[in-house]
């Protein structure tokens, strides 16, 4: 079996057992817990074998360590911080959940502002960088002081491979903070607002993937506060114009990017549909 297959049977593996521990369950910590551990034997199992690895070629190379490995740390890295927020997770009322869980994601946020290059190399697809973002052989650019630089197996993983693997992780966790918001929430967002939103008479009729794919469109062309803007808080004005609330977007996101062909069907209709209006509108003139 090949590298590539490998690591590919082990994170499908992985996500048949983390399955069997939904995060949102009752007994969230154990289910966190759980899964941390589950995801960090995975680690360890890949680990004694990835240093034997012969990779055919740069190319495969630079698919492991972006796509695969960044995949494991991300969930490794996910599980490590939720464990955290959630334990130190405020029981005494409603509010006080809420006022945590927003000041966790103005954490995430700022966080964002601090790697905004590297999140936009990772929502556009870009790939130019590559070579010296994941290949073990490159002379990687440190971007600042970083402990993970010195401590860092290079035989396993790249310096990128884990900054990469923490945005994903911070996406993955904003996402799961504005789902767990969202219904103490209701106390705070006016009625007055509320009612604008209902006597607009506008709801999204598309798929909920559709919507998704507009959002993260938005955020790649920061056409919103210059791209300052969070994924988070686009899904949120977006479900609440169109009568839609946004789940699981960052899930939603991983699959647009596994897509085979085009990986923006609802974009690439859009222009259609647009240039074959414009067309019309000419023809009427």
């Amino acid at each position: 079996m090949g590298s590539i297959d490998e690591v590919r049977s082990i994170l499908e593996k992985l996500e048949r057992e983390l399955a069997k521990f939904p995060v949102t369950g009752e007994n969230r910590m154990m289910a966190i817990e759980s899964s941390f551990y589950l995801v960090d034997e995975s680690i360890e199992v890949l680990k004694g074998r990835v240093k034997g690895f012969e990779f055919k070629d740069e190319k495969e190379e630079i698919q492991f360590f972006k796509r695969f490995m960044v995949e494991l740390f991300s969930k490794s890295h996910f599980y490590s911080e939720l464990f955290h927020i959630e334990s130190e997770k405020p029981v005494d009322s409603p509010r006080e959940i809420l006022v945590y869980y927003r000041g966790k994601m103005e954490e995430i946020k700022k966080y964002f502002q601090r790697n905004v290059g590297l999140n936009n190399y990772l929502l556009m697809g870009k790939t130019h960088l590559d070579r010296v973002y994941f290949l073990r052989s490159s002379e990687s650019p440190i971007l600042y002081p970083d402990l993970v630089h010195h401590t860092l197996d290079s035989s396993f993983c790249t310096v990128y491979t884990i900054y990469f693997g923490r945005l994903q992780a911070m996406a993955r966790l904003m996402d799961y903070l504005a789902n767990e918001v969202s219904p103490y929430g209701q106390m705070d967002e006016g009625d007055v607002a509320k009612g604008v939103d209902e006597a607009a008479g506008l709801y999204w009729t598309g798929t909920k993937v559709e919507l998704v794919e507009l959002v993260y469109a938005l955020k790649a062309t920061a056409v919103v506060n210059s791209g300052s803007v969070s994924v988070a808080d686009l899904a949120a004005v977006l479900g609440r114009a169109f009568g839609r609330q946004l789940r699981g977007y960052y899930k939603t996101f991983e699959e647009i990017r596994s897509r085979k062909k085009s990986r923006t069907f609802f974009l690439d209709r859009c222009k259609s549909k647009l240039d074959s209006y414009i067309e019309e509108y000419e023809g009427k003139e």
